[in-house]
């Protein structure tokens, strides 16, 4: 092999390894979808990936735990103003039923970024996120395909506390829906 060729294998390899968040063509989001995405799930995605990029680029462990504590201080700012998701749109991520019956969900808003209701009766026991057998929205989380676009409102409750890897690359957010519908 010629030693540009080698050079130029070298390079692609080395960018295809630096690259920290690999995105797929399944993975990207529809973008008549990301269009037509409510400005206030826009800011939150802004802050969330703004501080990721930070905390990815730090090179010593005081600078990333600061791109996680920035993080924190304008998400609970962001969450002082409003905790209300009004037409938010994700994706189904994951989905499923407590031992007792009951239905949780997971939505991804952008790479990584989740809002979910708990997924155990233990963790649900003041939130109230679970959707009970006989509720309104329980067929619409049972019928909802991993992958499909789904258009939803809700309370968010909370941020799950997690380690700072955790909290910035895979932020999570506890929500109590008021309305699911699955896209076209």
């Amino acid at each position: 092999m010629r030693k540009s060729s080698w050079l130029t294998l070298c390079a692609f390899l080395l960018a295809l390894c630096a690259s920290p968040f690999p995105v797929y063509a399944d993975d990207a989001p529809d973008s008549d979808l990301v269009a037509n995405m409510p400005q206030r799930e826009r800011d939150l995605v802004d802050i969330l990936l703004g501080a990721r990029k930070q905390y990815t680029s730090s090179h010593a462990a005081s600078s990333a735990s600061d791109a996680r504590i920035g993080m924190q201080i304008r998400v609970m700012s962001y969450m002082r103003e409003s905790q209300i998701a009004t037409d938010w749109i994700g994706t189904v991520k994951t989905r499923g039923l407590t031992p007792d019956g009951e239905a949780w969900i997971s939505i991804e808003i952008a790479d990584g970024v989740t809002i979910s209701t708990w997924q155990t009766q233990r963790d649900d026991q003041s939130a109230a996120t679970l959707f009970l057998p006989h509720a309104k929205l329980f067929p619409v989380v049972q019928s909802a395909k991993i992958g499909s676009p789904i258009i939803f409102s809700g309370t968010i409750l909370k941020a799950v506390l997690a380690n700072d890897d955790e909290m910035v690359l895979r932020p999570q957010f506890i929500a109590r829906f008021s309305s699911l519908k699955l896209a076209q």
